[in-house]
């Protein structure tokens, strides 16, 4: 294995593909797993979230070798195709413990909207159904094959297109492609050309409907810095009303929900034949920091827990009767033992929340649960970029890593996270004190981990002398 891209105060981060990269690691090497993966959506039309990387078995088996017996992996996964990814970790040999739940109120929908679709939608059937026809005329004038049309061009199925009956598959040829098959096929094109080059000057054009759109109002939304993170603003912040009888008919239809939440499954490595206390005691691994990962509580907490009747206590009387004997102050001074539903604030909330926050929705009920600042989209302190502008879009929030590190890490402890993005996961373990092995595939996001890594506040914090 070549050197390392960085290494610095308990940080050994890697570039390259993680299946190569894994199997060079130590069989029980590391304590925790923890990472987020691609969603394999095709995000923003990215290879890199479209790969299956992250329904392969051999990579998750690969973090199952590395991980001590007993060790925890704990795996982001998007709400559509979570379960794809989970099957892919219990195969590699995984324990699936639990699923986490990560609960925000700053998502926003990226859904078709189907009155808008319609009214740009273009209706070009019957005239693409005249070309093809044309074009299927003109090969068996000639006694030409469909395929012998596609090696022609060097295609492999194309000209299946350019001759089909049914308007879903139909499709007509660039004028270039047009102007090379009239010369081998030798037909005649002085009625049906300039039907072709019309259908080709409105390739990309939208439907006479969304020009007919009434302006009805104004968004009231500024534009965010981070847009750009999301392709292209337009500028365009006009509310228009549907045009046509049938955009009309399907006003305020979509195709997706808003997103609120992101599951997060926690697996584990078997223990062996070892109990999970033996396990703890010579590994390490096997159990959850519930201590270090408690909900905060006020004293209504410690109130409620005053007035249980401790388990110290004497059952007499009937089945369902009264217990008797001394009452126990059971409150743990750090708080509520952790939940799987984790919480973040709206984008709108500062001292008190505001309508629309998942805290405030919940109500008091709230306080049972880890809750988080809003940072359903990482601030730019969190969100490292380099002089050329090149960002992550996908980072996660460092105070709920700090969280799922602490979770799944023994003290002093060693973090994998072989979907290293702009490092995240390493901040995360070297403020929390543990040490990390990162692997990123993209060597610009690599650089954007060592240069959130040499930020002023996180050298020194590690003490490599442990």
């Amino acid at each position: 294995m070549t050197d390392p891209y960085y290494a610095a105060e308990g940080v050994i981060l890697h570039v390259g593909d993680s299946l190569d990269i894994l199997p060079t690691l130590p069989d029980a090497s590391v304590d925790a797993v923890v990472c987020d993966p691609p969603y394999e959506l095709g995000f923003m039309g990215k290879t890199w979230d479209a790969s299956g990387i992250a329904y392969n078995v051999a990579l998750w088996r690969e973090c199952w070798r590395v991980l001590k017996p007993g060790g925890h992996l704990l795996a982001f996964g998007g709400t559509r195709t979570y379960h794809r990814m989970t099957c892919a970790i219990e195969d590699a040999g995984f324990e699936i413990r639990d699923s986490l739940h990560w609960i925000y109120g700053g998502g926003f929908p990226k859904g078709q909207d189907i009155a808008k679709s319609i009214d740009k939608r273009r209706d070009d059937r019957q005239q693409v159904l005249q070309v093809t026809a044309f074009i299927a005329a003109a090969r068996d004038a000639a006694g030409w094959t469909t395929k012998r049309i596609d090696d022609l061009f060097g295609f492999n199925g194309m000209a299946s297109h350019w001759t089909a009956i049914a308007s879903k598959a139909a499709s007509v040829p660039t004028p270039e492609q047009w102007d090379r098959l009239k010369t081998e096929l030798a037909f005649d094109d002085t009625e049906i050309r300039p039907l072709v080059a019309e259908l080709n000057g409105r390739k990309g054009a939208l439907g006479e409907g969304w020009a007919l759109r009434e302006v009805i109002g104004t968004r009231n939304a500024p534009v965010r810095k981070s847009d750009h993170l999301y392709g292209d603003f337009s500028g365009d912040d006009r509310i228009t009303a549907p045009a046509t009888h049938d955009a009309r008919q399907w006003q305020g239809w979509n195709t997706a929900l808003k997103p609120a939440h992101e599951p997060i499954v926690l697996a584990r490595k078997s223990t062996g034949f070892n109990t999970t206390v033996a396990n703890v005691l010579e590994h390490g691994t096997g159990a959850l920091n519930v201590d270090g990962c408690r909900t905060a509580a006020g004293q209504d907490y410690r109130d409620k827990c005053a007035s249980v009747v401790g388990l110290a206590s004497n059952r007499n009387g009937d089945t369902l009767g009264e217990w008797t004997g001394t009452r126990e102050d059971s409150a743990h001074p750090a708080g509520r033992w952790p939940t799987n539903v984790l919480f973040g604030h709206g984008p709108d909330c500062s001292d008190a929340c505001s309508p629309g926050c998942p805290v405030a929705e919940l109500g008091a009920e709230a306080r049972f649960f880890p809750v988080f600042r809003y940072e359903a989209k990482a601030p730019a302190s969190e969100r490292p970029r380099l002089a050329d502008g090149t960002a992550h879009t996908t980072v996660k929030p460092l105070a709920l890593m700090r969280w799922l590190v602490r979770l799944i890490t023994p003290p002093g402890g060693s973090v994998l996270d072989p979907f290293a993005g702009s490092g995240t996961t390493l901040e995360a373990s070297r403020l929390e004190g543990f040490r990390s092995i990162g692997i990123e595939m993209g060597a610009a996001h690599a650089e954007l981990c060592r240069v959130r890594l040499d930020k002023p506040y996180m050298v020194g914090l590690f003490d490599d002398t442990a």
